[in-house]
């Protein structure tokens, strides 16, 4: 498909017109992909973010269906020792979050790839190199984004990681540094030279953070131009859009971040819409109970205080969209206690659940 046959809104526009795709062409879509030995099934994968992907988070999306790969959250390879584990806990998993990717960061080849074999011994089944967050913290320190500036140091980070470990390694990258200096496709090709088992494109630029919409344009010709596996992400936030992209960019499988955070249920919607079901709309009991869940398995292993600022992070995008979210947000925000935050929680959703069963009845 060349670029005049795509959707407008495949180059960069949020997407405005009926992306709903009809069934015969949802059951020719990919569902799988092979990184390395391992399986990724289904294609529809959990993006590593920081401070939101520990172990926690991780398992409330599995345990609600459809996703099929999880990753830490991005580790930097300096703090990859036993001292440090035990102080940040960012490696931390259970069994059942299996097949796991752990992220590593870092511009130091020789200590980038002596971590990634630390992670490996932890039981990583996959090993992923950041090469894409825009952070000013991170990038200010030679990590993530800032290594698409200096191609030959990255490729010699990529072949010590490789040569260290046995586990597939893979790649998670952006556009460029900025829109000058667009490199995607050598960035692709670079990896995929190096032995990169899988790559992952969030099609910004580091100077774009967040901002506009993504590129899948970019995306698609990156797929186009190796012959590795290739992950779409970026703005994806609804089950069509999903399978749209897998549709219109052609790629191996689509990584979805702050669309979970806002939506948990998102993976499970998408796998309805494969079978041709009619996709488990939360209420606002549902969305209710998942919060207290969440917050009672932060509680099981993590200080009250650190608990409740997860759940800080978590309802600033999960509450998008909800009618009078702004006040939710603030009373939490403000909350300095789990009893404080939940009687805001049930005092928000407790009209919206007595309107859902008036309008039943």
């Amino acid at each position: 498909m060349n670029a005049e046959q795509r959707a407008p809104w495949l180059a960069g526009a949020k997407p405005t017109a009926d992306i709903t795709l009809d069934q015969q062409t949802i059951e020719t879509l990919p569902n799988t992909y092979q990184v390395g030995p391992i399986r990724i099934s289904p294609n529809i994968i959990l993006a590593p973010m920081a401070g939101v992907t520990d172990s926690v988070f991780r398992r409330m999306v599995l345990g609600l269906g459809g996703c099929g790969l999880v990753s830490t959250e991005m580790t930097n390879a300096a703090s990859v020792s036993p001292k440090a584990l035990k102080r940040h806990r960012l490696l931390d998993f259970l069994p059942e979050e299996r097949p796991l990717t752990m992220q590593l960061s870092g511009n130091e080849p020789d200590l980038v790839a002596a971590a990634a074999r630390t992670v490996e011994e932890l039981g990583a089944d996959i090993i992923d190199i950041n090469c894409g967050c825009p952070s000013p913290k991170i990038t200010g320190g030679g990590h993530g984004a800032s290594l698409l500036r200096d191609l030959p140091k990255m490729g010699r980070l990529l072949r010590a990681v490789k040569a260290a470990v046995h586990v597939p390694v893979t790649l998670k990258f952006r556009a460029g540094w900025d829109e000058e200096s667009l490199n995607f496709l050598d960035t692709a090709k670079l990896a995929e030279d190096c032995g990169m088992a899988a790559l992952a494109l969030h099609p910004r630029t580091r100077e774009q953070g967040y901002k506009g919409w993504a590129d899948w344009s970019r995306v698609a010709a990156v797929k186009q131009h190796v012959s590795i596996p290739v992950i779409g992400s970026g703005d994806v936030t609804t089950a069509d859009e999903a399978l749209w992209r897998l549709h219109e960019s052609g790629v191996d499988g689509v990584m979805i971040g702050r669309g979970a955070m806002a939506n948990p249920w998102i993976f499970l919607q998408i796998a309805q819409l494969r079978r041709g079901d009619v996709p488990f709309e939360p209420t606002a009991a549902d969305k209710l109970e998942l919060l207290q869940r969440y917050l009672d398995m932060c509680l099981e292993e993590m200080p009250e205080k650190i608990a409740l600022n997860k759940l800080k992070q978590l309802i600033g995008q999960f509450t998008v969209g909800l009618p009078g979210c702004a006040n939710l947000r603030a009373s939490i925000q403000r909350a300095d206690t789990v009893p404080s935050a939940q009687e805001h929680m049930e005092r928000f959703f407790l009209p919206h659940m007595e309107q859902s069963m008036a309008e039943a009845a």
